[in-house]
């Protein structure tokens, strides 16, 4: 049994239809008989008001434009101010809806809920109760109560400043009985934080048990707030333990996905719905969500894209279609090593930004996120040791750093390790690392999100450490990487990934290597060494291997067990730079408890050191690692180099700016690796896809030249 499966804590309600839906949200006044005072809707008013007419046209236009609205249904969302003022007015547009759909036989006819935000004081009105009786079934609503009495009548005020929760509260156990498993978006802000626990209690009492919970986007934390609000969820996260509450109830604030960094698929998302949705105003105006409406902001216009009588300019969806988390976020934002779960609102965004653009991310919730995301780490740790179970966020934890943004730490074990890589000792130094190093450096990494990767023999075995250690060693733990060093041996029971190391002695040897190996080794990864010292010879030599490597790939297919060679095999799949990733998620810690780019510098100089355990890693202009910041690299499609950063500094003298040997010899993999894919797609083995095209150059640097 799944005992993971009784959790409910951190869980939010299901959205209907999620990622198929349409959400149109129809502003029908501006009026509301509430003064919340963290509203974000600063311009209420009680004159302006959508006509039934204005109602129409933008329904009409909506219904008749499927190739615009052409998701599989919709959701109708109904807003003020307080929608349920103006209950007429909507009981009226619902049944034009309905009838248009069905008239027009369209998609969305019985695809469709009607949707509403309320304050809750007018949710027991007969007018109310008769409009929820007739649309059973496709109907929504939430009513928002904040928390216990002192927290809601302190923010949700009436027009005379008294507080509402009596009245709201009376409507509750009917809005319960009819809407089973509601929940409700308590909101919290600089005054009212110290009742943010018992708030959260109290909405549990009262029947409320998923409690989508946040704190505002706008600048108004003082210095402290952070720290009131951790305190505030590790008094709750106490509580929720001692009284075994993790399986009936749910709190947003322990989300167990919140608080790790970025993946690339994340990065190029955009969270927020802005311009996928649509909103219409008093006016028949419409916009790419509520909060881009004129009321709603206090610094700019709203930004309006069309209206009932012209229809939507598509031109400016263009903006919202195109943001990404990464195109709107600053580097500290996209670098956070906790960022995921922090929000933000597109609209108020806009209003915040320094200049008329979508394009600029508010951060005031920064310290505020990341105090949640302490308290969300306390919690589900406490979790695991009072319950004995494996907490989700372990779970997420594991698939996140199963992913291309996992980070490592090496330890450099002593210094005759056999090398996985490009360096050797030269120096005939003998330092080792010692255990109360070992250990600190374990610390280090756990507290930083690395995974260990211990080069050379540890007496510490890891759950999520990884061994990368020679094949003539006595014994091969699990998890491990085996290293033959311009040899092969092939350790006892042992089948995996090997590395390959070969010299320029011992290029002729490369396809007898790796023959051996096979049927051992599921994925060979060929380290060329000494490559600085090639001549012609070498290279004539290796593209000769390479044929014959070639040629044994593709018999391993035909026996129906393929084999992965990094040299050949890698640019098939990849369509993008796979490179070293020495610096940007993966470092070294030497015997002399100094961090390192990687070992080939700290063989090569000592004194070249990047952080200790201490005061951590800082690397000056490392804006130099990244591909984007390699003029030569970044025009390239030999997607399997590995563009060693070491190489690249020791030939010429820059970090970024590979020489012209390890170009060539790339290139000669990339080009021979063309002609593997050419003979696969030829036999079936593969699908005519992701196809490496024709070039005439060995050395990017040519087109650089040409123009």
């Amino acid at each position: 049994m799944n005992t993971n499966s009784k959790i409910k804590m951190g869980q939010m309600p299901e959205v209907w239809r999620e990622g198929k839906t349409k959400e149109i949200t129809f502003s029908v006044t501006e009026a509301c008989n509430l003064a919340c005072k963290y509203c974000y809707m600063k311009g209420k008013n009680s004159k302006n008001k959508m006509s039934f007419e204005t109602a129409k046209k933008a329904v009409d236009y909506i219904l008749s434009n499927r190739e615009l609205f052409n998701q599989e249904a919709v959701v109708w969302d109904f807003i003020g101010g307080e929608p349920f003022v103006e209950i007429n007015l909507i009981d009226k547009i619902s049944d034009y809806i309905k009838l248009k759909m069905y008239t027009t036989n369209h998609p969305w006819f019985n695809k469709y809920r009607f949707n509403f935000a309320t304050n809750g004081l007018l949710y027991g009105t007969p007018a109310v109760q008769k409009y929820i009786k007739k649309n059973k079934g496709h109907i929504s609503i939430g009513i928002s109560v904040d928390g216990n009495k002192i927290k809601h009548d302190l923010q949700r005020v009436r027009l005379d400043g008294s507080g509402s929760y009596d009245d709201v509260m009376k409507n509750v156990p009917l809005w319960l009985e009819q809407f089973p498993g509601a929940s409700t978006k308590a909101t919290f802000a600089h005054d009212d934080l110290p009742y943010l626990k018992d708030s959260i209690i109290s909405l549990w009492d009262n029947g409320i048990k998923m409690v989508p919970a946040n704190v505002v986007f706008e600048d108004e934390w003082h210095e402290g707030d952070d720290e009131i609000f951790e305190e505030q969820l590790r008094e709750l996260a106490d509580y929720v333990l001692e009284n075994k509450m993790w399986e009936e109830y749910s709190v947003r604030f322990f989300d167990p996905h919140i608080g790790f960094p970025l993946i690339e698929e994340e990065l190029e998302r955009n969270f927020c719905g802005a311009g996928v949705m649509l909103a219409v105003d008093y006016k028949g105006r419409y916009f790419p969500c509520i909060r881009f409406l004129d009321f709603s902001l206090v610094n700019k216009e709203g930004l309006c894209i069309g209206d009932v009588d012209n229809g939507i300019n598509t031109d400016k969806i263009r903006p919202f279609l195109a943001l990404t988390l990464k195109s709107q976020s600053k580097e500290e934002c996209i670098k956070c090593e906790v960022a995921s779960g922090c929000a933000w609102c597109t609209g108020f965004n806009y209003d915040a930004a320094d200049t008329d653009t979508i394009y600029q991310r508010a951060t005031f919730i920064c310290k505020m996120h990341k105090a949640n995301v302490r308290a969300n780490e306390y919690f589900w740790d406490k979790f695991t040791k009072v319950t004995g179970l494996e907490s989700p966020r372990e779970k997420y934890k594991e698939k996140k750093t199963s992913s291309e943004d996992e980070k490592f730490l090496q330890f450099i074990m002593d210094d005759n390790i056999t090398p996985h890589c490009t360096y050797r000792n030269t120096k005939n130094t003998q330092n080792s690392m010692s255990k109360e190093l070992l250990e600190e450096g374990i610390k280090f990494a756990d507290k930083n999100g690395f995974t260990p990767v211990f080069l050379g023999k540890s007496e510490i075995n890891l759950d999520n450490g990884i061994n990368i250690i020679n094949s003539k060693a006595s014994e091969i733990p699990e998890n491990s990487i085996a290293v033959c060093d311009n040899d092969v041996n092939i350790p006892k029971e042992f089948d995996g990934n090997y590395i390959l190391l070969v010299s320029k002695n011992n290029i002729n040897r490369l396809n007898e290597f790796i023959k051996k190996l096979y049927p051992s080794a599921l994925r060979i990864n060929v380290i060329l060494e000494d490559i600085d010292k090639w001549d012609s010879k070498d290279i004539e030599t290796y593209s000769l291997e390479l044929d014959a490597i070639k040629d044994f790939i593709i018999s391993t297919y035909e026996e129906q067990n393929p084999l992965e060679v990094n040299i050949l095999t890698d640019r098939l799949n990849l369509k993008s730079m796979c490179n070293c990733d020495a610096g940007n998620s993966t470092f070294s810690l030497a015997p002399n408890g100094k961090i390192y780019l990687c070992p080939a510098f700290y063989f090569d100089d000592e004194t070249n050191y990047i952080g200790d355990l201490k005061y951590g890693i800082n690397m000056k202009n490392s804006q130099l690692l990244e591909i984007s910041n390699a003029p030569i690299c970044s025009l390239c499609d030999a997607y399997q180099c590995r563009r060693c950063k070491y190489l690249n500094k020791k030939l010429t003298n820059e970090l970024n700016t590979p020489s012209h040997i390890q170009c060539k010899i790339s290139h000669i993999e990339r080009n021979k690796a063309k002609k593997l894919q050419e003979e696969l797609i030829k036999k079936r083995f593969m699908s005519p896809t992701n196809i490496i095209t024709q070039i005439d150059y060995l050395d990017p640097l040519e087109i650089i030249e040409r123009k």
